[in-house]
């Protein structure tokens, strides 16, 4: 993942801002699944929104923590920057002062000639060891090339004192010889500055990669919800629609049934004239009561058919913004690289 790509203080604090909106974008959005009655019709969505609440906190424990990062490698970035360069001249003019005033006191004797070997190789392998620490991207390597840098300059001190003491023309040597040793053994000094911000940097590509994960876990959960809601919606408006038409047919199966009865009590009622109507009218009565109590279950039927497409479609809307919500989050992110 790429993380914070913002040059200075006033970019970072724009971009922090909208991640904020974001991530609280997303909690309203899992609020509202929570709060709806949602969690009844598909219960597999409690469980999925109490991991996705879960993992937003863990989410804006690492949007805070890399966002506190950031802020203090740009608030070192300036001052290590020019600490180092300052450390690699002194480190160029030491180097170019001894070839300079040693190279011929060396020609003329042997002792010399030994110690100004020893002092150049020493500090050809320092300047290897720095080149190590600049390149290396393993907290662990990082800190063994500190150490052992710190390691050699204590035979380096040593024998470089011997070489000046031996050649009087090396007397701007000391000044320089003393910075360098300040800069690699010194707390306070550039190499402990540089690992420091180093190991920054480090943790800041760890959090970024935990928010990436994070990020993908839940979008795959969301992503999976919104699946649950579709596949049940599809059984339930199919359950929904054998009912209706049951219910359908139950009336025409019902309505020659009830006129086959008044067809009978008719029969039965040839002896009275006035006996047989009231028989007729009651058997009409009932076909008709019959009728209208089928229409009314079909009319709730239908009804509770409408009601239960609106709270799906509702749900649906409410795991659609969820998922804008991560897919707008990664989006920020996206936009964040280490400098």
């Amino acid at each position: 993942m790429e993380v914070v790509a913002a040059g200075d203080q006033k970019v970072l604090n724009s971009q922090s801002d909208r991640l904020s909106g974001a991530l609280s974008k997303l909690a309203d959005s899992l609020d509202a699944v929570a709060a709806s009655d949602s969690t009844a019709m598909f219960p597999e969505l409690a469980a999925v929104n109490e991991s996705a609440n879960a993992r937003l906190a863990e989410l804006r424990r690492s949007v805070k923590a890399i966002l506190g990062i950031k802020r203090q490698l740009l608030s070192v970035s300036d001052s290590v920057n020019s600490g180092l360069s300052h450390f690699l001249a002194n480190n160029g003019e030491m180097k170019r002062t001894l070839v300079r005033e040693g190279t011929e006191p060396a020609g003329q004797d042997i002792y010399i000639r030994d110690l100004f070997t020893t002092v150049m190789e020493n500090l050809a392998n320092i300047e290897l060891l720095i080149m190590q620490m600049v390149s290396t991207e393993n907290p662990s390597e990082l800190n063994a090339i500190v150490e052992n840098l710190r390691f050699n300059t204590s035979t380096f001190e040593q024998d470089m004192s011997a070489l000046v003491n031996e050649v009087p023309r090396l007397e701007g040597l000391p000044s320089l010889v003393e910075r360098f040793l300040a800069a690699v053994n010194d707390d306070a000094g550039i190499i402990s500055q540089y690992s420091d911000y180093r190991q920054s940097r480090l943790e800041l590509d760890l959090l970024a990669r935990k928010i990436d994960l994070l990020l993908s876990a839940m979008a795959s959960e969301l992503d999976e919800a919104r699946k649950i809601v579709a596949d049940r919606t599809s059984a339930s408006v199919f359950a929904l629609d054998e009912t209706a038409l049951n219910s359908e047919q139950l009336v025409y199966w019902l309505l020659p049934l009830v006129v086959l009865i008044a067809l009978a009590r008719i029969g039965s009622a040839v002896g009275g004239i006035h006996q047989g109507a009231e028989h007729i009218r009651h058997g009409m009565d009932e076909q008709e009561n019959v009728s209208q109590s089928v229409a009314r279950q079909v009319s709730e039927i239908s009804a509770s058919v409408a009601e239960s497409l609106e709270s799906i479609d509702e749900l649906v809307t409410t795991c659609d913004r969820l998922e804008d919500s991560v897919t707008s989050i990664e989006s920020l992110m996206a936009r964040f690289r280490i400098l």
